[in-house]
Parts: C-alpha cells; structure tokens; sequence
C-alpha cells in the first residue's frame, strides 16, 4: 500500500520535529501494511528551495536504510497566483520526479478552485487536489466539477470524523475518492491511522474503494 501525502521528512515544515519521530512515524506506516511513502514537504512561494529539499531527502534516505519500506520525494504546494509560471518552470517538486503535483488551497480564504485546477491543468500537469473535505466552503456539487481536472485526495482519518459526515457520505457514494493518505505531522493527533478507515470501507462498499490504497505507479 502507498501513502501519498505525509510530513514525515523532519525539520522542514510543520511535520516532524526530528530524526527519531520520523523513524517513528515510519514505523507507524511498516506497521500498518504501508509498503511505500511519498514524503511531501510544503512547499509555498516564498519556499521553493527544491534542490535543498532534495538534498534533505537523499540524507533521510540514507538515516532510515535500515527500515524494510520505500521513500520518494514530492512536496504539498500551497496555491498562490505564479504557481502555473513556477510549475512550467520546473520550480515545484512533482510526486515520485513525475507530472503529478499535489496542491492544497486556503481553508479559511475562499477560492475558485475548480477554475484554478482547470487552468493549472492546461500545463500538463497532472493535479491533485490535497484534503478537499477541509474546504468547507466549497459545495458539495464543486466536487463533481473539480473532479474533471485533478484527483482527489482525503485524509483517513477524514473518513470517520463527524466533520466530516456529510462531505464523506458524498465523495463516497460518487465514487470521487482517487487517494486515501495519512497527512501525518507527529505521533499524537496527526498521526498514521489507516486501519478504522479501511474496516469501515471494507465493510461499507467492499472493494470499490480499498483500491484507492493500492501502490499507484506515478510515472504512468
């Protein structure tokens, strides 16, 4: 199984504050039948010392080579205006070096997001949108629009959260769930927590959904 979106690569963001929490977390996504993880840093305009992330993850790599699961490189990109220049200009990490790039939006700023993705999908960049349940501004039917030019991706543990409810209850039933991932910041309450989600989806809608954390070969 893959995990898509974390912040597991320590002292970069507001994920993990040292080496021993990201072992830790790592331990977390083994444990949990997680065979590879895509650390996702944030990355916004006025952060995007790409090469230095990439030299920060080539160390990691090398501190945690003991542990039995697979690492690759992306970043969760905050939106901001020049981000279509940035992309086209080989600014951004992409997900695993490929055309995926995960974007996440202001969750208390409201933005035109299916327009947004639609012309950041005219690069030839493959969107995903970070966590869409968080935007509680958007409306329910947006999700059907934004799903026409970026994956969808939601928290696990998003998907028993009563917050949630009624934005889950409608991704689930449209079948707009293209990832499931942890989000992982710490040990504690944003921690990797997958197997409540899975029981639930495994019981609720038997094998439509638990696709969703199969391994996804992003250079496709």
């Amino acid at each position: 199984m893959l995990d898509m979106h974390t912040h597991i690569l320590p002292n970069v963001d507001d994920g993990s504050k040292s080496l021993d929490i990201s072992r830790r977390l790592l331990l977390q996504e083994i444990n949990q039948g997680i065979t590879k993880v895509i650390l996702t840093p944030h990355q916004n305009k006025n952060n995007l010392d790409k090469n230095g992330l990439i030299e920060k993850f080539n160390s990691f790599k090398d501190d945690v080579k003991d542990l039995n699961i697979l690492l690759a490189l992306g970043c969760e990109i905050y939106y901001y205006p020049e981000l279509k220049n940035d992309l086209l200009n080989d600014k951004i990490l992409t997900m695993d070096n490929s055309k995926y790039v995960l974007i996440e939006f202001s969750t208390r700023i409201e933005e035109n997001i299916s327009d947004i993705l639609y012309d950041l999908s005219l690069t030839g960049y493959k969107i995903i949108l970070a966590h869409i349940e968080r935007y509680s501004y958007l409306k329910l039917s947006d999700y059907d629009e934004i799903h026409k030019y970026a994956k969808i991706q939601v928290n696990s543990k998003s998907i028993l959260n009563k917050e949630y409810k009624k934005q889950m209850k409608y991704l689930l039933k449209n079948n707009l769930i293209d990832f499931i991932a942890s989000d992982c910041h710490d040990l504690d309450r944003r921690n990797v927590e997958f197997m409540d989600a899975l029981k639930y989806l495994e019981k609720k809608y038997k094998d439509t959904y638990l696709r969703v954390t199969k391994d996804f070969n992003f250079n496709n």
